[in-house]
């Protein structure tokens, strides 16, 4: 991950989960949170089962262009994910 203000990385894990009828409902389209013994983020991101099957299509394909992701005000080491978006070349 790079931060857009400041420039700096981090290593990250990036996670996409289907929503099902036992999930809990969320105001957040996810969630951010600071591994305990490594310097990394772990980002958790809701999504549709038909956006899940097209980007793993357009991931596999290498066609991701550009992947943003705003994060809300959080606590400790857990911060939400007001919203997300992603652009690929066809």
């Amino acid at each position: 991950m790079i931060s857009p203000l400041t420039k700096m990385r981090w290593p990250a894990v990036v996670s996409f989960w289907v929503r099902t009828p036992l999930t809990p409902q969320r105001v957040e389209a996810g969630f951010m949170f600071k591994s305990e013994n490594m310097p990394s983020f772990n980002l958790g991101l809701e999504v549709t089962r038909q956006q899940f099957t097209e980007m793993v299509w357009l991931f596999s394909q290498k066609l991701l262009n550009n992947f943003y992701f705003n994060v809300g005000h959080g606590a400790e080491n857990h911060w939400p994910v007001k919203s997300w978006g992603a652009s690929f070349q066809l």
